[in-house]
């Protein structure tokens, strides 16, 4: 099935926050000083991609499906999961300001936003564009600036 219109640029974020825990994974077996650098790289993509991706979903595309009743178990999970995942950033940023180079944190975030982009690419957008079309043609997202990582 071809993704709404509107939904395409949140897919695209997707695709980029994989590529970012792609690279924090690897980073993960390496040394102290890449991890280090891996995670201070990943902070700075989620920091400024990924919060303004959760901010879109938030307060543009799930109020769409807020008053459906079959939704309402859905965007409770995928708000849940938005908190789960900044949490596990905290504790990553954390760890890197007491020095320790995010070992513990790295594998929880990688799982958490890997199962998430899932969660949202199979179960959530699915659902969200079986809304009229011309309630999703409505929707205008913040202007997307990629903030991109060299590896």
């Amino acid at each position: 099935m071809k993704r709404h219109e509107t939904l395409i640029p949140l897919t695209h974020d997707h695709h980029h926050a994989l590529a970012a825990i792609r690279r924090l994974a690897v980073a993960s077996n390496g040394t102290d000083e890449e991890r280090d650098h891996a995670s201070r790289q990943f902070l700075w993509f989620f920091r400024k991609d990924t919060l303004v991706h959760f901010r879109d979903e938030e307060e543009i595309i799930f109020p769409l499906v807020a008053d459906a009743p079959q939704a309402r178990g859905t965007m409770e999970r995928a708000m849940s999961q938005h908190a789960e995942i900044q949490a596990a950033v905290h504790c990553l940023a954390c760890e890197l300001e007491d020095g320790v180079p995010g070992a513990a944190s790295i594998p929880r975030i990688v799982d958490l936003l890997r199962s998430h982009i899932r969660f949202e690419e199979t179960v959530v957008f699915p659902m969200i564009e079986s809304l009229s079309s011309v309630e999703l043609d409505s929707v205008k997202l913040r202007q997307r600036t990629r903030a991109t990582v060299t590896p």
